[in-house]
């Protein structure tokens, strides 16, 4: 969360860097990649650094370009909005998950199971279901 007007306008200008970018990265579901979630508004989700990025979860491939993704935060935390990662100790915000462009995508990180997938999946569904 941010207050800082100044933070915004820099945001602005990586936006409209990443808008330009060639999309090359090809979307796989089950990859974590560093992504561009720039700054956000009152609790969402943001990025760090300076291009504002943190890590991500492409959860579903909707197209070419499109996916959904979820942020991965270093914080443990536990409850229906969450999960555990056991990958050095991360945990899945489940209830930021957004649709995005490839565009946002940097380095690959890591990639998980097939069950592993099967497993967030299936909390994601219970959360949105409830």
């Amino acid at each position: 969360m941010t207050d800082n007007k100044e933070e915004y306008d820099i945001w602005n200008k990586v936006k409209k860097e990443t808008s330009l970018l060639k999309a090359e990265i090809k979307i796989r579901e089950g990859e974590i990649r560093w992504c561009r979630l720039g700054i956000n508004i009152g609790s969402e989700t943001q990025g760090k650094g300076s291009y504002f990025e943190r890590p991500v979860l492409i959860l579903k491939k909707f197209s070419q370009d499109v996916f959904l993704g979820i942020p991965i935060t270093s914080k443990i935390k536990s409850g229906s909005w969450f999960y555990p990662l056991k990958l050095h100790n991360r945990t899945l915000i489940l209830n930021q998950a957004r649709i995005l462009d490839r565009k946002r995508l940097k380095d690959k990180i890591y990639e998980l199971s097939e069950n592993q997938i099967i497993e967030i999946k299936a909390a994601f569904c219970l959360l949105i279901k409830s």
